[in-house]
């Protein structure tokens, strides 16, 4: 009788380990799966709505010397908007092979589980705080997206904690239909959820002063970049993996607009 008892709970164990693997094993393929469908779905859109110019960047484009030339892209806004009106321009940094449309919604939820596509995904998409303007006029402007495991979507911010890929890629480009604006990174590191690198609102000139000086001096290595209030700055934030309470931080001053040239 014992034996009995002792077999039946032997094959309700391993019967219930198989389906633990089993589960398991279905998990893991459908986390695959969505990966690979984020993978996909931004190439297509990369593939569909942008181009890269053969010929040479323009001067105004091309980073001082001894830092890699950055090609111009050729983004295709009407297409874009027709995929999804949210989609208010794209965001370039060369430093971190980061290139993605970049979106704002009603809220700053909805993309952290939509693509730019307007599909779910668990990617979810590079988008601006619902509290900016969508134009970049605010004094800080801030800008999120994933740092997912498979090195997409701002995961390769965290490169910048490396100085040395710092002083070869200074710039990152927003592009918007009209124009494209270029920004120079003054200030990288890890900073707690809420700290003053999310403001957005400044009512007075002493509290955007404030700010800009808090933000350069978190910096984990020195930019020897200047800011003053008359600057426009956009904020770039990611998770870090090793520290829910974290965000990495990259802030950038803006120092080009280039308009788009007119074509007959």
């Amino acid at each position: 009788m014992k034996k009995n008892v002792l077999y039946l709970i032997l094959v309700l164990v391993l019967l219930l380990s198989a389906v633990g693997l089993l589960f398991a094993l279905c998990s893991l393929y459908d986390t695959k799966k969505e990966y690979q469908k984020g993978e996909d779905t931004y190439q297509h859109i990369q593939d569909d709505y942008v181009k890269i110019p053969e010929d040479e960047p323009e001067d105004n484009l091309k980073p001082p010397a001894g830092e890699k030339e950055t090609p111009r892209l050729s983004i295709n806004f009407e297409g874009l908007r027709s995929m999804n009106p949210d989609i208010i321009g794209w965001i370039d940094i060369p430093g971190a092979g980061i290139s993605y449309p970049l979106v704002q919604g009603d809220d700053n939820s909805y993309y952290l589980t939509h693509m730019s596509s307007g599909e779910y995904g668990i990617h979810g998409s590079i988008f601006m705080d619902v509290h900016n303007k969508p134009d970049f006029s605010d004094g800080n402007t801030i800008i999120y997206g994933h740092n997912m495991k498979d090195g997409t979507m701002f995961a390769a911010l965290a490169a910048y904690q490396d100085v040395a890929l710092y002083s070869q890629y200074r710039y990152f480009y927003i592009y918007l239909p009209g124009y494209t604006l270029e920004y120079q990174i003054f200030s990288c590191y890890s900073g707690r959820i809420g700290g003053s690198g999310y403001t957005y609102a400044f009512e007075q000139e002493a509290i955007f002063k404030d700010f800009l000086e808090n933000i350069k001096s978190y910096g984990a290595y020195e930019t020897n970049v200047n800011v003053e209030t008359t600057d426009r700055i956009v904020t770039l934030s990611t998770c870090v993996n090793t520290d829910r309470n974290y965000r990495y931080l990259i802030h950038g001053k803006e120092i080009h607009k280039m308009e788009e040239e007119k074509h007959d």
